[in-house]
């Protein structure tokens, strides 16, 4: 492995092993047991384009994306092991917004969604190679509520929620391009509990979760438009040991959930 700080890790559908960390990529082959490293060389345009592999995702089609910490998009070529990057130039609008990625989602009709870490959301029209941006505006209120997006979540009904660093939760319609916005408020228990959203889950049953930088966890109730909170409680061993959660994942047979926290182990 190329270095211990492990921020993304993907398997794929061969059954590869894709881990990314703060200094370069790595796949392992489960036939041999021996990690390929993939490490960006100025010399090498075909190398990743940058060390810190914050996000790993396969598309529908088998295709593997990589999003940098400051080397924007790469999409792996598999028949040659090289990367095409994707990155801001300031000189064309229809580059990426912004070369630090922290989110990737395919949404049902098979647009790629790219969520930066200040460049707002952009989706990829694959035959263009060109992007679109959509920008949080202070004037607009139905637009994305902040530009650093660390999570991106399509329900079942197509839209993306979109987690953000800061500004809250975010319910986009790639259809209209209209959000609707859910921020905390202090004088509303039923409001999102915390404006700083690490992850964002749709389970079995088509519940948002929503995990968060200090808040805890939070379901959205749909026919309400609240939120139901869960974190620590002083003296209950079975609430939420810790209010910062990294991660949501689902048990396919149990609908049970597991949740990945910040000092708290795993609940």
């Amino acid at each position: 492995l190329s270095n211990d700080h492990v921020i993304s890790i993907l398997e794929d559908s061969t059954g590869d092993i894709w881990v990314g960390t703060m200094r370069g990529l790595n796949r392992l082959d489960r036939d041999t047991g021996a990690f390929k490293r993939y490490l960006n060389d100025p010399e090498n345009p075909g190398s990743i384009s940058h060390n810190t592999a914050r996000v790993i995702y396969q598309d529908r089609s088998g295709t593997i994306w990589v999003g940098t910490e400051g080397g924007g998009l790469n999409r792996y070529e598999r028949e040659t092991d090289r990367f095409v990057h994707y990155m801001f130039d300031p000189g064309n609008p229809s580059s990426l917004s912004h070369n630090s990625i922290r989110a990737i989602e395919e949404d049902e009709s098979g647009v790629l969604w790219i969520g930066t870490a200040g460049g707002g959301l952009n989706s990829l029209d694959r035959e263009r190679n060109s992007f679109a941006s959509y920008r949080h505006d202070p004037d607009d209120p139905s637009s994305i509520c902040h530009d650093q997006i660390f999570a991106i979540q399509e329900d079942g009904t197509g839209a993306l929620w979109i987690g953000t660093n800061g500004g809250g939760l975010s319910r986009f319609d790639p259809k209209t391009r209209i959000s609707i916005n859910y921020a905390n408020d202090p004088s509303d228990p039923a409001s999102i509990s915390y404006n700083e959203i690490y992850d964002i889950f749709d389970d079995h049953s088509g519940v948002i979760w929503i995990g968060t930088y200090g808040g805890g966890i939070n379901k959205f109730d749909g026919k309400r438009k609240k939120f139901d909170v869960y974190r620590p409680r002083p003296g209950d061993p079975n609430s939420l040991n810790e209010p910062i959660v990294w991660s949501i994942y689902e048990e396919e047979d149990t609908g049970v959930l597991w949740i990945g926290t910040h000092g708290g182990g795993l609940n």
